[in-house]
């Protein structure tokens, strides 16, 4: 079976690779079987009959996942891909803030037309003074978010002689494994806040972290900078200009230009560049088609933000696997399963998963499966979508 596939930005090479001869690619398709994405909108109203969305990367703020989660479409994204590159930034951003280099290289541009190289020595002696800035060493960074960038961040930090105090409400085994022992971790975000020389921000932007960092919650906070590489919406610009304003914060620095802030003295505004590395956009463009191939060929779902995770290719004597996606309600495994029953037909496997909002089931059988039961299985109630994927 050939899949089609969409793109709605310019995807690495080496990724797009990956599909293989039974893949099409393009970036008009009307109709695509995936649709693969970075920053770009996507209302998946508008895409009715796609299977699935990959982001090329972690925030997933720019695609309609609620929208998508009723129609039966997948949401991934590519956690971890891009955590060096943002990583690496956030320490270019933080030495850019504490060593004036924004004002500096403004100020140099007002002596460039100097022909005389003994005379441009004297203006860079005689002017350099007012750029003086100050070190990371020996101060103390607060992180919060301890995901995959959040963590990198700390040890960073660590590595460079910082201190580091870490707020993560819901921490990953698997993350907190990576997590230097050094690190003090909290459950009281004020308690970064309170101690914190710098603050740099690593969350996904949603309903409970939108404005999280205001002027409430800020209010421990008298360090001199913050930095934001996660997304606009986190930080409350209102805080922003009064701090700014008032001189009692240096430096804010993001990855989100906003017209709001960004001629505000302090504030050093990069343009989106946290993933903007080649590297990172190989990584993330590979583990976006990975995933994709795996969700299309087999109905494998891996870094879903949607729905729950779930492994297992099938046998090599399974000719029919089905894919049957459902509201998390009792007994919809047993309706289910009295369906194929019914029919006749004997399940090899059956694996299913739940995140508390979607049930998702794999069912292997080793004989076909008729449209008639694929028809049945779409009808029951609180059956959100079912897929027949033909193996043999």
């Amino acid at each position: 079976m050939a899949f089609k596939i969409r793109t709605m930005n310019k995807i690495s090479p080496k990724g797009l690779s990956l599909f293989g001869e039974n893949y099409s690619i393009s970036d008009s398709e009307a109709a695509p079987a995936a649709i693969l994405v970075r920053s770009a909108q996507v209302d998946t109203d508008l895409f009715p009959g796609t299977l699935a969305v990959a982001r090329a990367g972690a925030g997933v703020n720019n695609i309609t996942i609620d929208k998508a989660s009723r129609a039966g479409m997948c949401v991934f994204n590519t956690p971890g891909a891009n955590a060096n590159a943002v990583a690496e930034l956030v320490f270019i951003g933080l030495g850019l803030a504490l060593r004036n280099v924004p004002k500096a290289l403004s100020w140099m541009d007002t002596i460039r037309d100097v022909a005389n190289a003994k005379e441009m020595g004297e203006k860079v002696e005689k002017g350099k003074g007012q750029f003086a800035g100050s070190e990371m060493a020996g101060k103390t960074l607060g992180v919060v978010g301890l995901g995959k960038i959040g963590v990198l961040v700390a040890n960073l930090a660590m590595g460079l002689g910082m201190k580091v105090i870490a707020y993560e409400p819901f921490p990953s085994v698997q993350n907190m494994h990576r997590l230097s022992r050094a690190v003090a971790t909290t459950s009281n975000l004020s308690e970064v806040f309170a101690q914190a020389d710098f603050l740099t921000v690593h969350v996904p932007l949603n309903d409970k972290t939108k404005g999280l960092l205001n002027g409430a919650s800020l209010a421990p906070f008298k360090g001199s900078v913050i930095l934001n590489f996660s997304r606009g919406g986190i930080v409350d610009n209102e805080v922003l200009q009064e701090r700014l304003g008032a001189g009692t914060l240096h430096a804010y620095v993001t990855d989100f230009p906003d017209p709001a802030i960004v001629k505000l003295p302090g504030v050093i505004a990069v343009p989106h560049l946290g993933a903007s590395t080649e590297e990172a956009e190989e990584n993330c463009a590979t583990m976006a088609v990975q995933q994709l191939r795996d969700y299309l060929e087999y109905g494998i779902v891996k870094n879903s933000v949607n729905f729950p995770a779930i492994q297992g290719y099938p046998d090599p004597a399974v000719k029919v696997r089905l894919v049957v996606i459902n509201e998390d309600v009792p007994a919809m495994i047993a309706e289910i399963t009295r369906v194929i029953g019914a029919a006749g037909i004997n399940i090899h496997s059956l694996k299913n998963e739940s995140n508390g909002k979607i049930g998702y089931n794999l069912i292997d059988t080793e004989v076909d499966v008729s449209a008639n039961v694929v028809e049945q299985l779409r009808k029951l109630d609180k059956v959100v979508f079912v897929r027949k994927i033909q193996l043999g």
